[in-house]
């Protein structure tokens, strides 16, 4: 049988005592992740071995981070999901022994989230396997010149040709992931029209396949792109049609984060009423959300759109709210900028 060891340790200092256990593969495993901790599983394989895993995500956006048995980088994983969707890593084994995989998140929020951990396929590497390895590791030194301003061009055809690959053996999740990073990588290098060409096309596949979180997600690609150039209605156009997409994902956090990205469209717009129609809508929905976090985002972004109206008592009345949650999340960041909102309101008055 194949066994995980587990181990628990913390992110900065490292400091916490190890806490190990042994999980059999195939039997899916959730955990809670702060984001303080490092959550390490090491993993036995024979050489010649494919191992796929999946990573659903629950309120914590997790990063992967795959080693060899002689501590070699072999790979990062880090699907831009936000914190709900599944993360996939698919590896092959060069050599016998433990291949570490450290799950971690740099999400700002100080709520711990849940990852649920499951095993998708152990075997021998097949002639398919080994073209989805060499596009994932396509896929990932595409990702590494898109990080660089200097190398983000060098970029595109990497992706290029990892994209054909994922067409050649026929997994269309994988393509539309690739045609979103490119979309990145245009956005990025401010050719906005290729930029929407390939996020149409992920969308396109995504409609296809039923994925309507990844579809929900890209129209507020759309939305940022169309509001980068100063056209709201289009962009509230996108947010709307996002709405009922997060709906049908289950997604209630992105959910009451869009309807108060929808008010703050309107607000944009000079439509108040428009406006605090769905920042109500939002603060009803964040309400039954576990997270704090998103009840403190709705009520400061709340908090600005009554600023922006000029209704200075109830924007420091919502700023007063968002400020406490905030406050006993320790969000020592989040909790500076409301204060200088508070104190910039009162020196109005």
């Amino acid at each position: 049988m194949l066994v995980f060891c587990v181990v628990l340790a913390s992110n900065c200092s490292r400091n916490l005592p190890p806490n190990d256990e042994q999980l059999a593969l195939g039997k899916p495993v959730t955990k809670q992740l702060k984001n303080d901790e490092v959550h390490s599983y090491t993993v036995n394989l024979d050489e010649g071995q494919f191992l796929s895993l999946s990573i659903e995500q629950r309120d914590v956006d997790v990063i992967t981070k795959v080693f060899a048995p002689n501590g070699a980088l072999l790979g990062e994983f880090d699907t831009p999901t936000s914190g709900r969707g599944t993360e996939l890593i698919r590896i092959g084994a060069e050599t016998l022994g433990d291949y570490r995989f450290d799950i971690y998140t740099l999400s700002a929020g100080a709520e711990p989230g849940q990852y649920t951990l499951q095993q998708t396929a152990l075997r021998s590497i097949t002639e398919l396997d080994s073209k989805i390895l060499s596009a994932v590791k396509l896929h990932q030194q595409a990702d590494g010149l898109r990080a660089k301003p200097e190398t983000r061009r060098d970029s595109l055809p990497v992706y290029e040709k990892a994209l054909n690959i994922w067409r050649e053996v026929g997994s269309e999740s994988d393509e539309a992931n690739t045609l979103r990073a490119m979309g990145f990588a245009y956005q990025r290098l401010e050719d906005l029209e290729q930029a929407k060409l390939h996020f149409g096309r992920a969308l396109s596949i995504w409609e296809k396949i039923g994925d309507s979180r990844s579809a929900a997600f890209t129209h507020i690609i759309f939305g940022v792109i169309n509001k980068k150039r100063n056209d709201y209605e289009a962009g509230l156009q996108e947010d709307l049609t996002a709405l009922p997409l997060w709906e049908k994902a289950g997604d209630v956090p992105e959910y009451a984060q869009n309807l108060a990205r929808v008010g703050n469209d309107y607000v944009k717009l000079q439509k108040r009423k428009e406006a605090i129609s769905y920042f109500e809508r939002a603060l009803e929905a964040s309400g039954k959300v576990e997270s704090k976090a998103v009840e403190a985002f709705v009520l400061s972004q709340y908090g600005d759109a009554q600023a922006a109206f000029g209704n200075k008592t109830e924007a420091r009345d919502f700023y007063q709210q968002s400020l406490a949650l905030w406050e006993s999340l320790k969000q020592d960041k989040a909790v500076s900028s409301l204060k200088e909102k508070i104190d910039k309101l009162q020196s109005q008055c």
